[in-house]
């Protein structure tokens, strides 16, 4: 094979200076609070509205789930790498005292005088229950304590992974609930990379080497600041786009929860992998009425605290606890199922249970 030229090898080093370039305005657009003006698009199309946006916007890095920390700071997006990021992803997220989604027969059924709900029910119908935590392994199966049971329950290793891995859009884009994902799209780059520069302080602080909770502090913290930047109604309620872009809908687009929840995870999953959170498209059901509900569940690393994005509902980030019924807690959501895809290529080393013999 030939070698390559050198106006072949200076190509990538010009790409990455015009996009730096890019970031750099969009900096600056920023700053003078003029984002959210270059970002307005037309109603009908979807568009970007004027010459400038559509030039700043094409010019910038697509970033996708897939880029990594390094490549983010190449493009100038953050100053350096959070420290400890690498010893996060070497720890083991299928643990002793994980809590887990799994379908089991509970009780959902809202009473005055009963809650929590979601407790485990032999006459009860078989639906998922967030109120289980993983306990330990035997061959093939995992033991899980379900709240309401006397004794741990087993479930098939796969079932778990499939209830509790991350569902959305593949890295090279897709379609969710309706809504098209490109991370290519000018409107897309623009929305991602704005969201890494209005945050970049927080992210370049954070250090995955100290204590968790304090780790998971932080991480809220920027998630919540990144979800907040959705900004969408519901139809009727607005003038703004209803149309199936992604990247047009985040600012004053129009949608029902599902266009909702599908533009929050397609965003979030571009500042995961930096963040250490995983994210699932939730479909979901109110308690009292059962009328079908999306959201988002999100899972720090490596405190494996759950949460609930639920832009529709006017709540960027709330507790898992206080999303759902439980102890103490409770909204009137519960879990029906997950849409999105989905890749089950868990690593040997994100698994450290032990080995529990039968009885």
């Amino acid at each position: 094979m030939a070698s390559k030229t050198a106006t072949e090898k200076s190509a990538p080093k010009k790409a990455v200076s015009v996009a730096r370039q890019a970031v750099e305005r969009l900096r600056e657009a920023l700053d003078a609070g003029r984002f959210e003006t270059l970002a307005t698009v037309q109603k009908l199309t979807g568009e970007g509205d004027g010459p400038e946006a559509r030039t700043i916007f094409a010019a910038l890095p697509a970033i996708s789930p897939a880029t990594t920390a390094e490549e983010l700071v190449e493009n100038g997006l953050l100053a350096h790498v959070p420290a400890g990021l690498a010893q996060l992803y070497a720890q083991a997220k299928y643990r002793r005292g994980r809590p887990l989604f799994v379908r089991a027969h509970v009780n959902h059924v809202v009473k005055e005088k009963q809650r929590p709900v979601g407790d485990f029910d032999p006459k009860g119908p078989l639906v998922f229950t967030h109120r289980a935590t993983l306990r330990g392994q035997r061959a093939e199966m995992f033991i899980v304590e379900v709240d309401g049971s006397e004794e741990p329950l087993l479930f098939p290793r796969a079932d778990v992974l499939s209830w509790n891995e991350p569902w959305g859009v593949p890295s090279s884009g897709g379609t969710l609930s309706g809504v098209r994902v490109d991370y290519n799209d000018p409107m897309t780059k623009a929305h991602v990379c704005a969201g890494y520069l209005d945050s970049a302080r927080l992210i370049e602080a954070l250090d995955f080497a100290v204590k968790p909770t304090d780790t998971g502090a932080k991480q809220t913290e920027i998630i919540h600041r990144l979800a907040s930047r959705i900004s969408m109604t519901y139809p009727g309620r607005s003038e703004g786009y209803a149309g199936q872009r992604a990247g047009s809908l985040l600012l004053h687009g129009q949608g029902v929860c599902f266009v909702q929840r599908a533009v929050a995870v397609a965003y979030l999953q571009c500042f995961a992998r930096v963040l250490g959170f995983e994210i699932q498209a939730a479909v979901g059901k109110t308690l009292r009425l059962g009328v079908m509900h999306a959201f988002a569940v999100v899972l720090l690393r490596p405190t494996l605290q759950r949460l609930v994005c639920d832009v529709a509902w006017s709540e960027p980030l709330t507790d898992l606890r206080v999303a759902f019924f439980g102890p103490n807690w409770g909204q009137d959501r519960r879990l029906v199922g997950f849409e999105g895809s989905q890749d089950l290529a868990v690593r040997p080393d994100d698994i450290d249970l032990a080995e529990v013999g039968a009885a």
